[in-house]
This record gives structure tokens, C-alpha cells and sequence, in this order.
């Protein structure tokens, strides 16, 4: 026989549906405008904007991000050149100088990592509050 847990005033709970409940409740406590942001600029990265003719092997479109990181930086350049990351399925590695191209392709990888370290964060905490409220058989990790 299973057991049954209260949560907050919530009764009859299995111990799935308490975890599901915590990690919810966790989640909604976390997002904040840092996450919009994220995912704003994960989704800047999308390749979408249309460009000109471009060599044979060159990921096709260009996103928003590189649009305007190129417009600002204009035509500046680093003496050396820089490994980036470009295309999402699957992801290539590029080596370029221009500081706009750099931005541009950076911007999204800040995205997905701040996301990843976001619910990373999610699940210890939602793994701390279950635990701290279940039977030691049914705790997680």
C-alpha cells in the first residue's frame, strides 16, 4: 500500500504527485525577468532572418542576434580568431575574428546555459523540499 501525503493543505497526495506538485511550486517560485530574457535570447539565435547567397556548407538564414551584434560592432575585429558555435541541429563549431559574429553567435549559447543552471536549480530545490517532507522509501537521490 502506498502512502498518502499532505502539502501546504493539499491531502491524498501519492508521492508522484507531491513531487510533481513541489517541482511546480518551485519552478514558479524561480521564474523571474532573467528567465524572459533567456529565452528571449535563445530564440534571437533562431536562423530566420533571409540573407544573401552564401557558400556552399554555411548554415542557411541568419538570426536577429547576428543581424543586430554585426550592425553594432560594425566591422571590428579581434587580432585572433575565436571558436563559436552556429546552427542548433546539430551545432557546428566556426572560427572567426569579428567581434559582431562572435556577439551574435554568443548571445543564444547565454541563453541555454543561464536555462540549464535554471533548472538545475529547480530540481535540487524541489529534491531538498520533497525529501524534507517524505517518508525516507520514497525520498529521491
Amino acid at each position: 500500500m502506498s502512502r498518502l501525503y499532505c502539502y501546504e493543505g493539499e491531502c491524498g497526495l501519492s508521492a508522484d504527485q507531491l513531487w510533481w506538485l513541489i517541482v511546480i511550486e518551485t519552478l514558479m517560485e524561480e521564474l523571474e525577468i532573467t528567465d524572459v530574457a533567456a529565452a528571449i535570447a535563445i530564440a534571437s539565435g533562431a536562423n530566420i532572418v533571409p540573407t544573401r547567397a552564401k557558400p556552399q556548407g554555411a548554415v542557411p538564414r541568419t538570426s536577429i542576434a547576428s543581424v543586430l551584434a554585426r550592425r553594432l560592432a560594425r566591422k571590428r575585429r579581434f587580432p585572433f580568431r575565436v571558436p563559436t558555435l552556429t546552427g542548433f541541429f546539430p551545432p557546428s563549431i566556426r572560427m572567426t575574428s569579428k567581434v559582431g559574429t562572435i556577439a551574435g553567435r554568443a548571445i543564444p549559447v547565454f541563453g541555454w546555459v543561464y536555462t540549464a543552471y535554471e533548472l538545475g536549480k529547480v530540481a535540487v530545490l524541489s529534491a531538498k523540499k520533497y525529501n524534507a517532507v517524505v517518508d525516507v522509501s520514497d525520498q529521491v537521490f
